[in-house]
C-alpha cells in the first residue's frame, strides 16, 4: 500500500474511537479499553458542544479535541521507536527537540483532519494483555471496506498508553522508521530537524 494511502487511513485510525462508544460498551474489557472508552466520553462531549459548531470555533474544537486525545499516547515512546537505532545515539536535549517536533508532527497532519470524519462503524474484534504491552484489536468500516486496525499499548508508572497503530499490518510507527532512517543514511540529524521543522511550518 502506498505510503499517502497508508497516511490517510492513520488519520482515520489514529482518532477513530472518538466516534465508537457503543462497541467497547458491548464488551468486557481491561484497563486498555476503559482507556479508549473514557477518551471517547470526553471526545464525544466537545464533538456535541453546541457551542463549537460552526466555523469560527472550529480551532478551539480541534485544540479542545486534541486535548482530550493526546494524553492517551505515549510520544516519548513513538518518537523513540520512529528513530530506532539513531535513538541511542542522541543526547538528552537531541531527544526532547526530537519528541517536541515529533509530536507537533503528529499533532498538525492529525488533528487538523479530524472534522471530515464522522460516523463510521468500528468493530471491537478483542484485546489481549501480556504484562506491561496490550493489543486492541478493531476492524474499520468506511465505504464498505474493512481495514483491520490494532492499537499497540505500553504500561508505564501504572499507565497505559498508545504507542503504535497497526492498520492493515502496517505500522505506523515502522513507517516513520523507515523515513526518517532514509533521510539519516544519507544525512545528518540536523538536517532531519530542520526538515521536521520546515513540515510543521
Amino acid at each position: 500500500m502506498k505510503y499517502r494511502n497508508i497516511q490517510i487511513l492513520a488519520v482515520i485510525h489514529i482518532f477513530f474511537f472518538i466516534f465508537m462508544p457503543a462497541f467497547l460498551c458491548a464488551q468486557e474489557h481491561r484497563e486498555p479499553g476503559k482507556l479508549i472508552m473514557n477518551t471517547v466520553d470526553k471526545s464525544l462531549s466537545v464533538l456535541r458542544d453546541p457551542l463549537l459548531q460552526d466555523e469560527i470555533h472550529q480551532e478551539e474544537r480541534r485544540l479542545r479535541l486534541w486535548e482530550a486525545i493526546s494524553p492517551v499516547f505515549n510520544f516519548e515512546e513513538m518518537a523513540k521507536r520512529s528513530l530506532g537505532i539513531h535513538w541511542r545515539s542522541r543526547t538528552p536535549e537531541e531527544r526532547a527537540l526530537f519528541v517536541e517536533l515529533f509530536t507537533k508532527i503528529l499533532k498538525d497532519t492529525y488533528a487538523g483532519k479530524i472534522d471530515i470524519y464522522s460516523g463510521e462503524e468500528v468493530i471491537y474484534l478483542s484485546e489481549r494483555q501480556e504484562d506491561s504491552i496490550a493489543t486492541v484489536r478493531t476492524r474499520f468500516i468506511v465505504r464498505n471496506e474493512q481495514i483491520s486496525v490494532d492499537y499497540r499499548l505500553l504500561r508505564h508508572h501504572g499507565e497505559w498508553k498508545i504507542y503504535d497503530v497497526i492498520i492493515e499490518g502496517v505500522s505506523l510507527v515502522n513507517n516513520y522508521r523507515s523515513q526518517f532512517n532514509s533521510i539519516l543514511l544519507r544525512s545528518s540529524f540536523d538536517d532531519l530537524v530542520q526538515r521536521l521543522r520546515e513540515r510543521i511550518g
